[in-house]
């Protein structure tokens, strides 16, 4: 054979592209590996394998496998085949590719995430069988709402709609059309999707959601036909239902936060039930929330969307606004003729001259009677927003909340001797002199009552009624319709057999003061879910928040328009270039670290990107000191260029061997 032939050939070697589990930014991208002849039949697509990399074996994933081979490279070969078993599809390789890129993390990050921990005595057993589903559609709920028949149309028609329902806040027998039942309007769009032959993910914040929707489902579609990923499974049993996934026994699936990727074939629908919870945030890197992943996944797999939820958060505000969502819910009228009015005290001037002390006082006349009339028919649930005491810092005498006169960011104080030491969180700024701006006083205040003292109380002033104090450790899961005070934190609910006759909700202010951009976004999505286990107001069910009647919050409650509060909030977002309206990023670490990264961002993006800090974090005793800085663009950067600046700076500490660690999180609402 002539010499100058043999580059033109193509050559014969198989070659595997593999994601590997480095832990270094930096080598976020496939390496290329020599499959083994023994292997060659057996390595494929989607399965895990271990490999070298400078010296130190490797899990890794397999996400291609071909002939393409750098002309002159010698490759190293796969050292070992984990399992023949498949545990990603290319489609769920694809989806974990775009969330890397869009939170500034890894794909590697993204599959851990995934991907359950393989169990491989389950995976070498013969699977159980499977039953199919047979969905029988069930009545009420989205059945009664236009809009909501409308979705379920076009689902059984095979078609991928986007919409976000705002369940009504109602429980109890006066619901007569099932408006408040979350868990049955989900049963109807997975029964709809189903009909069309394809397949559903349903995604909750808690996994004691996932066990209602679970039990609600096999209910109708049969025992043993939906598959379950959450955390608190038995590795055994997710590893199971994940295979069944995987090999395309399973149509339905519910599950919490990583369930989002579940690698469903013909994919029809994603739904996030309580998609505003902070609980969809995932606490590792790359840190991405359930509903913004589904939002992504529906676009980039073409099925249909459908985000639920009492309230609605400013994310699902802005995609109402652009029309890129549609709006699912019930009429005011039909709202107010079902759901449990809201009362203030003292939000008028009849008010005021009947109770004087009404906006003074921790439990006023209105909370008082409201407790007294419901216990005549059943329990009565008054939410505390705290366990115990909490330093909050506000006005001694006006209870204005502490903020930075700088940037307007939150404060947090530390006593000393010396006095109250006030430091902002955003920008780092010490607030040696603070005065209120309302009323002009330098003194501040700290400390909230809990539920414990709370129920004490209300046991001494209601002597003959039982007090269950639902918080912190001892948690209820569920009364009762015999008259007993309930005294809660939000989340720690317990679950009333026929709803309660009245809810009050305590501390208002120290609730929406708390630190935080999105505080007082998820102190809305509390109430409403709050609101929801109060019956309908035919059963005479009554809520009052105990606030200032002025506030925007607790005036959405009121009305019961949480999606007008929540597009006001971002309009108000979107003035002081916060996100969902503005994208932006926080970079923190070991403070040398942090300063490179700001000095680094400075130089690639000079005055396209406002730079924030640093700022030191607060910190355990015994913990190391980390700072942080807050990154936003000053024009109209897309999320993905701030990504792509950002995982830059990963790269490049992982790669320069920095000491030290450095986090990035992409659109950190609860954690600005």
């Amino acid at each position: 054979m002539c010499p100058m032939t043999e580059p033109l050939l193509e050559t014969t070697s198989w070659i595997a592209h593999v994601v590997l589990s480095s832990g270094l930014a930096h080598l976020d991208r496939p390496f290329d590996y020599l499959i083994p002849d023994d292997l060659v039949n057996r390595i494929q697509v989607g399965v895990r394998v271990r490999a070298k990399l400078a010296g130190r074996l490797c899990d890794g994933v397999v996400v291609a496998v071909d002939h393409e081979q750098e002309p002159g490279v010698k490759l190293a070969p796969i050292e070992k085949l984990v399992s023949n078993q498949v545990v990603a599809t290319p489609a769920q390789l694809n989806l974990a590719r775009h969330v890397a890129d869009h939170w500034a993390g890894t794909q590697d990050e993204v599959l851990r995430w995934a991907i359950p921990a393989r169990h491989a005595t389950t995976e070498a057993a013969d699977p159980p069988p499977w039953p199919t589903p047979t969905p029988t559609m069930p009545l009420g709920t989205l059945m009664t709402l236009d809009r909501g028949q409308h979705f379920l149309t076009l689902l059984k028609a095979g078609q991928r709609p986007r919409a976000h329902w705002r369940v009504s806040p109602v429980c109890g027998p006066g619901d007569e059309d099932r408006l408040g039942d979350w868990s049955n309007g989900l049963l109807q769009a997975v029964c709809a999707t189903l009909a069309s032959g394809r397949s559903a993910v349903v995604c909750c914040p808690t996994v004691e959601d996932v066990v209602i929707l679970q039990a609600r489902f096999q209910a109708v579609l049969g025992a043993g036909t939906v598959a379950v990923l959450h955390a608190d499974q038995p590795a055994s049993t997710r590893w199971r239902h994940y295979l069944a996934v995987i090999r395309g026994a399973a149509k339905v699936v519910v599950g919490t936060r990583s369930a989002v990727m579940a690698p469903l074939a013909d994919l029809g629908l994603i739904a996030v039930w309580d998609e505003g919870s902070d609980l969809h945030d995932e606490p590792r890197a790359p840190y991405p929330n359930t509903r913004d992943v589904a939002a992504l996944r529906a676009q980039i797999d073409h099925c249909a969307l459908l985000l639920a939820s009492y309230s609605c958060s400013v994310r699902s505000a802005s995609w109402l606004g652009s029309g890129w969502l549609v709006g699912i819910g019930a009429d005011r009228p039909t709202m107010r003729a079902v759901c449990a009015p809201v009362r203030i005290p003292g939000d008028s001037d009849v008010a005021m001259e009947r109770d004087p002390l009404a906006r003074s006082v921790r439990l006023p006349d209105l909370a008082m009677t409201t407790i007294r009339d419901g216990l005549l028919r059943g329990p009565v649930l008054v939410s505390v927003p705290r366990v115990g005491d909490l330093v909050s810092p506000s006005c001694a005498r006006c209870r204005t909340s502490v903020r930075c006169p700088s940037c307007g960011g939150p404060v947090v104080g530390r006593r000393t001797e010396s006095g109250v030491h006030l430091r902002c969180t955003w920008c780092g700024s010490q607030l040696s002199s603070w005065h209120c701006p309302e009323c002009g006083s330098t003194g501040v205040r700290s400390g909230i009552v809990g539920a414990t003292t709370t129920a004490a109380e209300l046991g001494r002033a209601f002597p003959d009624v039982p007090v269950v104090d639902s918080s912190g450790a001892h948690v209820r899961d569920s009364v009762d319709s015999d008259p007993r005070l309930v005294v809660a934190t939000p989340g720690a609910e317990p679950a009333p057999e026929s709803g309660y006759a009245c809810a009050v909700i305590l501390d208002a202010v120290s609730s929406l003061s708390r630190p935080g951009l999105a505080a007082v976004e998820q102190t809305v999505d509390r109430w409403m879910a709050i609101l929801a286990l109060v019956r309908s107001v035919r059963d005479g069910g009554r809520a009052v928040v105990v606030g200032p009647s002025e506030d925007a919050a607790l005036q959405a409650m009121v009305r019961n328009d949480p999606a007008g509060w929540a597009a006001r909030e971002l309009t108000d977002r979107r003035e002081a270039r916060f996100p969902p309206a503005v994208p932006c990023g926080i970079v923190d670490g070991d403070p040398k670290a942090v300063a490179s990264a700001a000095q680094r961002l400075g130089e690639w993006f000079g005055t396209d990107l406002e730079v924030l800090g640093p700022a030191p974090q607060p910190r355990r005793a015994g913990e190391s000191q980390r700072d942080r800085i807050i990154v936003r663009p000053r024009g109209t950067m897309p999320v993905t260029e701030l990504s792509q600046g950002l995982f830059r700076l990963r790269s490049k500490h992982t790669m320069s061997r920095e000491p030290g660690s450095l986090r990035v999180v992409i659109d950190p609402v609860n954690l600005l």
